[in-house]
């Protein structure tokens, strides 16, 4: 009797220490930082330093961001890239954008700072029909107000006479289904359709004058390029030839065991079915896609469609620093 009494005592404490401790963990966060080495990265760019921010969701980390701002405004980094999934649900005002808008604003250092969209809100790219016009929304607008340029399209950074490239989701069978294969009567105006056809012929010139072009492109999206992609498949859907992917979404399995990892992502190609239990190696971090390297931040915040499964569980929120090296 008395070591059944002792087995619930300590199973009970167990609960509340792990109750507790994640609690606490949900409020902090920690800088993680990863060496990418990329075979033809230019000399100049040796060293190159990004911060990647994802998947904020709406959290606050002190008041005003103040925890997070203190610790950015610390970090020695040559550009900041927004992944996506800033606000907690869909909407884009400014109000339900102030987390957000908070952070960008105290953040001393934005000279080369770049937003690409996610699942969530705010979006500052006009979408209609899946497809992009080629401008910004009202809060599109705004976060280019604020010091961050919306990446609609490929971004050449240059460092002494060298470049790389930041890119956006770009690839030929994208660029056909959802630009040039579109219909005026898929549209409500003539001026929407002819916005989202021009806007793929601008895709379509930047994919030719990439594609294969010797120089490193860095693919900027919220979404990672599924971990099981083979080269029929890339080769099928016509992705550039990316030397690195940058992505979030997956919050690094948000639910997470100790010594086991991510019990689930949302990727129906990865795990058991539809996305639970995943390979480990796919859920955050560096891992190796073809001839890609991919990077994915398990981000700040959290989000679920049950409410009570809305928080991260041994998962502490990240930002991340990514330094480019030169193979030698």
């Amino acid at each position: 009797m008395k070591k059944r009494y002792y087995v619930l005592i300590t199973i009970f404490l167990l609960i509340a220490f792990c109750v507790v401790w994640n609690i606490y963990d949900n409020q902090r966060f920690v800088v993680t930082e990863q060496t990418v080495t990329l075979d033809d990265l230019p000399n100049s760019f040796d060293g190159y330093h990004i911060l990647q921010i994802s998947d904020l969701h709406g959290k606050y980390f002190g008041e005003n961001q103040l925890d997070l701002l203190s610790a950015i405004n610390q970090l020695d980094y040559d550009c900041i890239l927004f992944t996506g999934d800033m606000n907690k649900y869909e909407e884009s005002d400014l109000l339900s954008s102030q987390a957000i808008f908070d952070l960008i604003n105290g953040i001393e250092k934005k000279e080369m700072a770049f937003w690409v969209d996610g699942n969530t809100g705010p979006f500052a790219i006009d979408m209609i029909n899946g497809s992009c016009t080629g401008n910004l929304t009202k809060i599109g607008k705004e976060i280019e107000e604020s010091g961050v340029n919306v990446l609609i399209s490929p971004v050449e950074i240059t460092r002494e006479g060298e470049s790389i490239w930041l890119v956006p989701e770009l690839n030929q069978t994208d660029i056909q289904m959802n630009y040039l294969e579109m219909t005026e009567d898929m549209f409500e105006s003539t001026e929407d359709y002819q916005n989202v056809i021009l806007y793929g012929q601008e895709l379509q010139k930047w994919y030719e004058q990439l594609s294969d072009n010797g120089q490193v492109k860095i693919r900027v999206n919220h979404y990672p390029i599924q971990a099981n992609m083979t080269q029929a498949d890339w080769d099928g859907l016509g992705y550039l030839d990316y030397d690195l992917s940058i992505a979030g979404h997956y919050h690094g399995g948000q639910l997470r065991l100790p010594f086991f990892g991510a019990l689930y992502i949302p990727s129906p190609t990865s795990g058991i079915a539809n996305g639970y239990f995943p390979k480990q190696n796919e859920v955050k971090g560096l891992n190796q896609i073809i001839d890609m390297q991919q990077y994915i931040s398990a981000g700040l915040g959290s989000s679920a469609s049950i409410s009570f499964l809305d928080f991260r569980l041994f998962n502490t929120p990240e930002i991340n620093l990514i330094t480019l090296r030169c193979h030698k």
